[in-house]
């Protein structure tokens, strides 16, 4: 039994800057991709999981719950409304984890079960340039006490991966840093 898949453009540009990613050594990926329909995520998310895998890399889905029930992964990342809005961790496969800004919200990563948090901006980014930057000095002192595994965000590269853990990180999580082009 076999299930054809239909691939446009996109799709192969995804799938290769992918490859590309995982060759660089990326280990964790976040399929983050807001603008697609359920329909649509679903499919990428099929195309993304035996890359992942084939690498020794694990998949993370970046969407609601509920919207990605029955999607096989290596687990979820919530976005910030949906920590928020949960009473309970959710019941998903694998990893759970959320980005946090402050030390109310890592404290709600924690007291949710959840598996890690995203922990910024640390530095300056360019899709949010009129946010302040945390720096890693406050970084460090919130991941410190934040009771649970920490990634550092925002504005960082490879570059910044010992910084990272010299202050408390577990690693860094990027988009412009490790999404690489083709």
């Amino acid at each position: 039994i076999g299930v054809q898949v239909q691939f446009n453009e996109s799709d192969l540009a995804f799938l290769r800057r992918l490859e590309a990613s995982l060759q660089a050594g990326a280990r964790l990926v976040q399929l983050r991709a807001h603008e697609f329909n359920d329909t649509d995520y679903r499919r990428l998310a099929g195309l993304a999981l035996p890359i992942c895998r084939a690498a020794g890399a694990r998949l993370l889905l970046n969407r609601d719950p509920e919207q990605v029930q029955g999607v096989e992964a290596d687990g979820l990342h919530l976005r910030a409304d949906a920590l928020r809005r949960l009473g309970a961790r959710p019941e998903a496969q694998g990893l759970v984890g959320a980005p946090c800004h402050d030390a109310g919200e890592l404290e709600l990563a924690a007291r949710l079960g959840l598996d890690y948090a995203l922990l910024g901006p640390v530095l300056k980014t360019a899709t949010h340039p009129d946010t302040e930057p945390l720096g890693w000095e406050a970084f460090a002192r919130l991941a410190d006490a934040a009771g649970l595994p920490v990634y550092a965000l925002g504005g960082l590269s490879p570059d910044h991966l010992p910084l990272s853990f010299e202050h408390g990180a577990q690693g860094i999580a990027a988009i412009r840093g490790l999404w690489l082009p083709v």
